[in-house]
């Protein structure tokens, strides 16, 4: 059931009581719903984006280079950063659990092989196809094993998890989804255990919950903040205020330093969307583990991308027009995710020498717009983005790499309040050189294999002298939060267990990426429902001895 407001909540007793309807928290609600058990589920914001619930979400951002604002880093709706999300879905790698003598503070408490069983759960809920990221493209094989082509990222049907559940969410017995339900703080009993969630809808009604067991998963920085401000009450709590709560927070690295001219007619023909059953795929080069341990890189992928398309020397039309698109945020964001558009767009936006672009090549352009079109909006599945091929084979090395764990780049409480009088965060997000030298190395290797194997070579974009500072420049996140609430073997090192229960307490769990340790090549998405389907089997065989409580609450 779907309802708005408090009203039968307070003194409920489901369960489970789930904070956040982002893709974790609608995932998990799902599966344990369907083995029987009781669900409260927590939407701050409504169906549609609402300026009130969003303003809850403000904080302070110590440098607007590295970290987007709150306004387009979070949503608060149903879907959450879903409706922020291009679809694509990524796996990590075995690597990224292990602890690796290059990356400081590297490790999990689990493996990938802990993971790997619920995968294809989590590709059925996100609707991205196969349990299914590496495929051999044929007719090559460069017979050198420092890099492959064979990984996949896998492209969602439909990204938006309101649109996918919100009849399935109305339909369900065992889920009382609420709108306008704004979490705003946690009472402890003296074992640890949670006694109450505190809830408030606008105009200050309140209510307050018994949960058997809670679930924050209101994406990294909300679920922080909740912890933050318990924390402030009982400095001692999760490792005290030095300890690892509200540190290494991370994002990726994403960029280019590059260009690559394609050499092998395999390669150039595998670069572009292809389908692979009903979803659309797409290939990247990847290092090995074995290159990783040897040179002392963090992970990345890396993979052909078009030029920078606000740079009107391209002179080419189609990528003119699309910058054109793309430089008007309302139809900007009607093709690409806002992270997405921002980057290809940039600060300065120039239009007159792209008009001129379209001009000296409109035959193509105009031959281009309308199969775009139809991918785009009308074929089913519809098509994730466009690349355009070219006869040169020249192409921009995008990156898309690790970010390393820093314990001090980190969210703290500030002294500003929201509506609800819960205190603001101070976000911190730091980049340094140690994450940019690692790349380096890696693509210098990159250009070695291409070289030896015979697919292609790569050429440096500036001096090597510049590089570091070049790709500081480029270096901006706050859609990726990850790494505040970090999984690990005890609380001097981490805030949850294996299982994401939060050391001290009981009942307290923490989902999504704010959990990861370490924050891989992949983008977190995929990986952060992963470990909520793994949750939510765990906490379904914690309450199987309850009694289900049925319906969670009555509106």
């Amino acid at each position: 059931m779907i309802a708005t407001g408090l009203a039968g909540l307070d003194g409920a007793t489901p369960d489970v009581l789930i904070v956040g309807a982002g893709p974790v928290g609608i995932s998990m609600a799902l599966v344990l719903a369907r083995s029987g058990r009781s669900v409260v589920l927590l939407e701050s914001g409504g169906p549609a984006p609402e300026p009130v619930a969003q303003a809850l979400s403000d904080a302070e951002i110590v440098d607007p280079n590295t970290h987007v604002s709150m306004a387009i880093g979070v949503q608060r709706s149903l879907g959450g950063a879903s409706n922020l999300w291009g679809g694509r879905c990524v796996s990590f790698d075995p690597q990224d659990f292990e602890t690796r003598p290059a990356i400081p503070h590297s490790g999990w408490p689990i493996s990938f092989s802990d993971i790997a069983p619920h995968m294809q759960d989590a590709c059925d809920l996100i609707g991205c196809g196969q349990n299914l990221f590496d495929v051999d493209l044929p007719g090559f094989d460069p017979k050198d094993d420092d890099f492959s082509f064979r990984r996949l990222e896998r492209w969602s049907l439909e990204p938006r998890f309101d649109l996918m559940y919100a009849e399935t969410l109305k339909a369900e017995r065992n889920i009382d989804l609420r709108f306008n339900a704004t979490a705003t703080g946690i009472d402890f009993a003296e074992d640890g255990s949670v006694a109450r969630v505190n809830v408030e809808a606008p105009g200050g009604a309140r209510a307050a919950l018994a949960p058997k067991t809670v679930v924050l998963a209101a994406g990294a920085l909300e679920s922080t903040r909740l912890l933050l401000a318990a924390q402030a009450d009982a400095p001692a709590r999760f490792g005290g205020e030095e300890g690892p709560l509200g540190r290494f927070y991370m994002g990726h690295l994403y960029a280019i330093a590059a260009e690559m001219t394609l050499t092998s007619d395999a390669v150039d023909g595998g670069i572009d969307y292809f389908q692979n059953g009903v979803n659309y795929v797409r290939r990247r080069f990847m290092p090995s583990a074995d290159l990783q341990r040897r040179l002392g890189l963090t992970n990345v992928a890396l993979w052909p991308d078009y030029p920078l398309i606000r740079d009107p020397i391209h002179r080419n039309g189609i990528l003119s027009l699309a910058y054109l698109a793309l430089s008007v945020p309302p139809l900007g964001r009607q093709i690409v995710a806002e992270s997405i558009r921002q980057h290809y767009v940039g600060h300065d936006v120039r239009r007159l020498p792209h008009i001129l672009n379209i001009l000296r090549d409109l035959p193509s352009t105009a031959a281009f717009v309308p199969s775009f079109f139809y991918g785009r909006y009308f074929a089913r599945p519809r098509k994730p983005g466009f690349f355009q091929r070219n006869a040169g084979r020249r192409y921009a090395v995008r990156f898309h790499a690790e970010h390393l764990p820093d314990p001090t780049s980190r969210v703290t409480l500030s002294g500003a309040r929201d509506a609800t009088g819960l205190r603001r965060l101070k976000v911190d997000l730091k980049y340094s050189r140690e994450d940019v030298e690692p790349l380096l190395r890696t693509h210098d290797a990159f250009a070695d294999w291409l070289q030896r194997t015979g697919t292609g070579r790569m050429d440096w974009l500036v001096p090597q002298e510049e590089r570091v500072d070049y790709i500081l420049k480029q270096c901006y996140d706050g859609h990726h939060q990850i790494g505040t609430v970090r999984m690990a073997a005890s609380e001097r090192t981490g805030v949850v267990d294996s299982d994401c229960r939060v050391f001290g307490s009981s009942n307290l769990f923490v989902a999504g990426s704010a959990v990861y340790p370490t924050s891989s090549q992949a983008n977190p998405t995929l990986t952060a429902v992963t470990i909520g389907v793994r949750l939510a089997k765990h906490l379904t065989g914690r309450l199987a001895a309850a009694p289900a409580a049925g319906v969670a609450a009555t509106a």
